[in-house]
């Protein structure tokens, strides 16, 4: 009897990505996933705190609810009441009077309660840990598992005014416009440190006729979004050695 030949099997080391559409979304979303992780992970999430909150509505107003009149992009600024009129004295995106450039858009946390995020019962108390991830590490020659403990993070709703201030009527109603089609769902999500929070468009005022002291006018209108987050410190979190097997000898 002959021995059969052997057939030579043909290996793509580098398969096209283009195939059924699931498997190409899911390529993509690999790939999406990849490059939002980080090469040297702690393996525990990152801290969470205020200003990181503060900062993502700001970038999303700045990125996601820009608008182009003129043909310039309209400057969007970070205020508090406190602070308005040291900015309007000392920023440089005035006009040869000093006066601020009209239109601009500000962005200013207005109120914070306890969160909402998951409910308004309060179902874990503080402060008490809880397993996020087991890590296998060597030990002493046994393997065992290197326990990372957190706790509950605490959830909070912030509150937060963007007005967009400007001379004409037009203007208003094409950031109207902009609004009402970013949020026609209601709902959106802003991506902090990599967790995705949930924003939702709550209330817009029609916009009202301000006078500064030179007698100009100006249409005012506020939009409130309100932010279901959280606060995370990983000051907080633990990192324990799980227990060893017991070791049992017996003597025949």
């Amino acid at each position: 009897m002959s021995i059969p030949k052997k057939s030579k099997l043909t290996l793509d080391i580098n398969p096209p990505k283009i195939g059924t559409e699931y498997l190409k979304y899911g390529f993509d979303r690999i790939e999406e996933l990849m490059n939002l992780t980080d090469s040297k992970t702690k393996y525990l999430p990152r801290t969470i705190l205020m200003e990181d909150l503060d900062q993502g509505l700001f970038d999303y107003v700045t990125n996601k609810l820009k608008v182009v009149i003129d043909g310039k992009l309209v400057n969007v600024f970070y205020l508090d009441n406190d602070r308005y009129g040291e900015y309007q004295k000392t920023w440089t995106l005035g006009d040869d009077d000093k006066n601020v450039a009209t239109p601009y858009i500000t962005v200013r946390r207005t109120d914070k309660q306890p969160g909402t995020r998951l409910g308004t019962k309060f179902r874990v108390p503080q402060p008490r840990s809880f397993r996020y991830m087991d890590v296998p590490i060597l030990d002493n020659g046994e393997i065992i598992n290197l326990r990372f403990k957190m706790p509950e993070p605490i959830n909070i709703d912030l509150s937060y005014e963007v007005a967009l201030v400007t001379k004409y009527r037009v203007d208003v109603n094409e950031y109207d416009q902009l609004f009402f089609k970013n949020f026609s769902s209601k709902q959106d999500y802003i991506a902090i440190k990599g967790n995705p929070v949930p924003i939702t468009f709550e209330s817009l005022s029609e916009a009202n006729t301000i006078e500064n002291v030179d007698g100009d006018r100006f249409f005012l209108s506020k939009y409130t979004i309100k932010m279901m987050g959280f606060i995370q410190d990983e000051n907080d979190f633990e990192i324990v050695k799980t227990t060893r097997r017991p070791k049992i000898s017996t003597s025949i």
